[in-house]
């Protein structure tokens, strides 16, 4: 994901520059470890994470009606009422 944020497109406002460190370099984080990590949140959302809100307009993007990981996100972006 890393790589689309460095390259350069029309439809794009601008890009990370080729000289900044990779971005687990940056914050030294070992790639396996974080791959570790990552693949559980990854199978609660599936392609995207955010607010409820956002994921609800990403279908609207990509023209879908469903989107893994709605319930995820409810769970862990909206308040629970006391």
């Amino acid at each position: 994901m890393e790589s689309t944020g460095r390259c350069l497109r029309p439809d794009k406002r601008g890009a990370i520059p080729e000289q900044v460190p990779r971005l687990l370099q940056r914050f030294n984080i070992d790639p396996e470890h974080f791959l570790t990590c990552a693949n559980p949140l990854m199978t609660a959302f599936g392609s995207a994470i955010g607010v409820p809100a956002h994921l609800t307009q990403l279908c609207v993007q990509r023209q879908t009606k469903f989107l893994h990981g709605m319930r995820a996100a409810r769970a862990v972006f909206e308040q629970k009422a006391a």
